[in-house]
């Protein structure tokens, strides 16, 4: 199988972010930190003298890579993303080029990366590495954009201007020589086949760092795919920003990165934990949209997962026992815009459909193959229209299948589905050519000025009143300000519109959602009809920023 395809069909990966900043936790001489807990150095500008002595206390006697892999594997993870140096510099493997490591600066005195390489090699895992290419504040001459660049969330700093203040003395080419590359050399020479390198925060690095890392990779193990953030287009596969996820399929191999609370690290008050449902949701929506999740998880400094942790895992392992096959090795979605009432993907002939509401009958439109078996009692007509009997199927997802003489074909003429119809804004028409606005994961963000348009050409079915709606989001941890009207219009005929400060809110753990009603459309005659959204005013650049995430038209 071609490398791009098998990383795609593998679908669910656990990044594993671990190190010396476990045994911090998010606290520091009394004091608990508010950000992601792998930046404690940072966030309290800890000396490294003292953060030494910190990770040389670091002893995780509980580690058992092999109960690490079992539980992943039962959970159908097929691929781990192991954080081999973070941005403390401190190594979790077995490094020649620095004694900063959990094998050599701690009584543990362990390789943690090759416990995993042959738990992984048991249970069918791939591996991958994580490694910090720019970012090192044990290292002088570690990277650091010093003023050129914005500081983290909360003020961070980047790089190490505590202990190294002179950023105008700094020479990352040294440290590049010195450490970078033989690390990442002995990386892909010591830990048998790397699945993935999962390179991080190049900032201000140089295209040139960049070019010379891939070629690096390339030369020692061709197959190894390179995340986007090793920089400069130099990538394999596109990664999409700290736990966001996609809003409509893209052609382009993507993989989506989300934490199970608010941090990567472990930190001891971090107690927002999701939902075993709504990470579970993230998987199938995700797969349903053609990337991968890399769900991360935050070992504790003993070295095991936190009791919220194994609950997430044990759940997700009893919900996907009996639907791998609809997950693993699928095709995204064939329906041109979202279901309302279903995640859908396909495998073969097979059209699998995973309920997200309970209801006691399902409509589908545009299925232009033949049915020739059912999970469920179905009728099918001569003009595609598809009739499901979901009696008395019930649960959590509950999966449905449909088995076809051939693979499935399904009409791409955006049209209502199940009672409603569910628009991504990529799956538009931009009006003008260049579009007023910037596509963050298929969310429509950056509108600044009330110019430009989105449009949709889409077939309504049967006359009707519709309400029309809009689900809106903020950027990451950005504020929420509505001061903004936005209108659709039906063809020439009818317009709606509503300031987004009006709307219901769906709990995210890094935005804030809203569904705005923009009005009611009554629709007299069926057919081809024009659908346009466009801005009528904007009060603020918090409220340019707001991202526009999809338009939901539901039949009364």
């Amino acid at each position: 199988m071609d490398i791009m395809k098998e990383f795609q069909a593998r679908k669910f990966g656990m990044f594993i972010h671990w190190g010396a900043y476990a045994v911090l936790g998010g606290r520091y001489k009394g004091e608990v930190m508010t950000e992601i807990g792998e930046w404690a150095q940072s966030y309290f500008r800890i000396p490294n003298e003292e953060y030494a002595q910190i990770a040389a206390t670091f002893n995780p006697e509980k580690f058992d890579a092999d109960e690490w892999m079992r539980k992943a594997a039962a959970a159908g993870i097929k691929y781990i993303v192991f954080t081999s140096k973070h941005h403390d510099g401190f190594c979790m493997y077995d490094t020649a080029y620095s004694d900063y490591s959990i094998v050599k600066h701690t009584k543990f005195g362990r390789d943690p990366l090759k416990e995993l390489q042959h738990a992984c090699e048991k249970y069918g895992i791939k591996l991958g590495i994580y490694y910090s290419q720019y970012l090192d504040w044990h290292e002088e001459h570690g990277g650091d954009p010093g003023d050129s660049h914005t500081k983290n969330v909360a003020g961070m700093s980047w790089g190490n201007d505590w202990d190294f203040p002179h950023t105008d003395q700094k020479d990352f080419e040294i440290f590049f020589r010195n450490k970078v590359v033989p690390q990442v050399t002995e990386l892909l020479t010591n830990y048998g086949t790397i699945w993935e390198f999962w390179f991080d925060t190049p900032i201000a690095q140089e295209a040139k760092y960049s070019r010379e890392l891939r070629d690096l990779v390339k030369r020692l193990q061709p197959q190894c795919l390179i995340n986007s953030r090793i920089g400069h287009g130099c990538q394999d596969f596109i990664g999409l920003g700290d736990n966001w996820m996609r809003h409509g399929k893209m052609d382009l191999v993507i993989e989506a990165a989300g934490t199970l609370n608010r941090t990567w690290g472990f930190k001891f008050d971090d107690h927002d934990w999701l939902k075993p449902e709504q990470v579970i949701n993230t998987l199938v929506s995700l797969t349903e949209n053609n990337a991968n999740y890399l769900m991360n998880v935050g070992p504790m400094p003993d070295g095991t997962f936190t009791p919220e942790t194994d609950h997430i895992l044990q759940q997700i392992a009893n919900w996907i026992e009996d639907k791998k096959d609809a997950i693993h090795g699928s095709e995204p979605s064939p329906f041109p815009q979202i279901l309302p009432d279903a995640y859908s993907t396909v495998k073969g002939n097979r059209l699998n459909l995973f309920l997200r509401n309970e209801m006691e009958r399902m409509l589908l439109a545009g299925i232009n193959t033949k049915i020739s078996a059912a999970s469920v009692p179905f009728r099918q007509d001569d003009c595609g229209n598809v009739t499901l009997d979901l009696k008395g199927v019930s649960g959590f997802l509950p999966l449905v299948s449909l088995d076809f003489d051939g693979k499935p074909e399904i009409s791409q003429t955006l049209t209502v589905q199940n009672g409603s119809m569910h628009l991504f804004m990529d799956s538009g028409i931009y009006v003008p050519d260049t579009p007023p606005y910037v596509l963050y994961d298929g969310t429509a963000g950056d509108w600044k000025k009330p110019e430009g348009a989105i449009r949709w050409e889409v077939e309504i079915p049967a006359a009707g009143t519709f309400d029309v709606l809009l689900k809106v989001q903020t950027g990451y941890l950005g504020p929420w300000s509505g001061d903004r009207v936005m209108a659709l219009a039906l063809d020439e005929t009818q317009e709606v519109s509503a300031d987004l400060n009006n709307g219901e809110e769906t709990p995210h753990p890094y935005c804030t959602i809203r569904t705005v009603k923009l009005g009611t459309f009554h629709i007299a005659e069926p057919g081809r009809k024009l659908l346009t959204l466009r801005t009528l005013s904007i009060g603020d650049d918090a409220a340019a920023n707001l991202r526009i995430a999809s338009l939901i038209l539901i039949r009364q």
